[in-house]
């Protein structure tokens, strides 16, 4: 007996002197918490032995319905806003945010920057202050969004080209192609992009609705009648496997004979700038040469006319808006989308 205890005396003082610690047991509270550990371990043991049938089945349900409930939300059909947000999301963002983040984040923006108002403005101020900071980094996106719809545009006779060049090489098989296009392609920067992204989501689902989708926000990226045609012929091609070829190439031929329109439009239109920009302000300043040298007319009468007047300055303000109307239109008619 003796020596058995100093054995086990010899083993503890080991044990303290390899792991720095001192395991002193002859304390009660010591005996208490690993009489207590062995108690529960011992509980927990002869429930799972007695009750283990059960409670795999209950954890099997709760699986279940946490797949159900994922199925569910998967099936669930997304509102109007929330079609629109993921539709500029995934346009503008490489990886895009969810819209119902993008929701709850403008919520929180909203809240804060309407409680900071309240503070040192009137309700109404500090209201619209608020509305307008929230809704900016929205018309940031649709600027982005619409800055790349119309460089995108350009890309069109580009990649429907490499589209129907790749799908007769791949021998029809529109993965295949959408793969090649866009590791060569060339010249399609934007739309590279956009179909990078419509691959991913065509890889990862079969189901007919989901396609549909991700062709719609392909579209959606461009917003052309030639992406359209493009996202449909695609759709068709994934859903069905049909032979779109010959859509393609209709689409190509548009293309070539709106690039012609194109080219004419911009020859005609370089006529209209060269008149506003430079024509417009030559004829102002002309008649107010031949007004102070041939009607006789002095300088400082003239601008006093022309600026102290009512008549005179309503005059010169309907001149300039009138300028800036035409420089608008001329810039929204260069900046058009090439389409047909």
């Amino acid at each position: 007996m003796i020596a058995e205890l100093e054995q086990k005396a010899g083993f503890f003082a080991d044990l303290e002197k390899s792991t720095g610690t001192f395991v002193n047991f002859e304390k009660p509270e010591v005996l208490a918490v690993l009489a207590v550990a062995i108690l529960y371990l011992l509980l927990i043991t002869g429930v799972w032995i007695t009750y283990r049938v059960r409670i795999r089945s209950v954890m099997a349900k709760i699986r279940m319905h946490n797949r159900l409930k994922a199925r569910k939300k998967m099936l669930r059909q997304d509102s109007a806003l929330e079609r629109h947000l993921r539709s500029v999301l995934s346009a503008a963002q490489n990886k895009p945010m969810e819209p119902k983040a993008y929701l709850v984040m403008s919520i929180i923006i909203f809240a804060c920057i309407l409680t900071a108002g309240l503070r040192s403005a009137s309700p109404i101020s500090a209201f619209l202050m608020a509305l307008l900071l929230t809704l900016m980094p929205y018309l940031m996106l649709r600027v982005k969004v619409e800055t790349m719809r119309r460089k995108s545009s350009y890309e069109g006779e580009k990649l429907i080209s490499e589209v129907l060049c790749q799908y007769r090489i791949c021998e029809y098989n529109v993965y295949k192609t959408m793969e090649q296009v866009i590791l060569i392609s060339e010249g399609t920067k934007i739309t590279g992009k956009l179909m990078f992204k419509l691959l991913l989501e065509l890889r990862n689902t079969g189901d007919p609705q989901i396609i549909k989708d991700a062709t719609e926000r392909f579209a959606y990226g461009i917003n052309t009648n030639w992406s359209r045609m493009l996202a449909n012929s695609i759709r068709v091609a994934a859903e069905s496997g049909m032979n779109v070829s010959l859509a393609l190439e209709d689409i190509l031929i548009q293309l070539r004979e709106a690039r012609q329109l194109f080219e004419e439009r911009k020859r005609l239109n370089a006529e209209s700038v060269r008149m506003v920009v430079f024509l417009a302000p030559v004829m102002y300043l002309g008649t107010i040469l031949m007004s102070v040298k041939y009607l006789g007319i002095p300088v400082s009468k003239l601008i006093r006319n022309q600026l102290y007047t009512e008549q005179g300055f309503l005059l010169i303000l309907v001149i300039i808006f009138l300028f800036l109307i035409n420089l608008a239109l001329i810039e929204i008619i260069n900046n058009q989308r090439f389409d047909y």
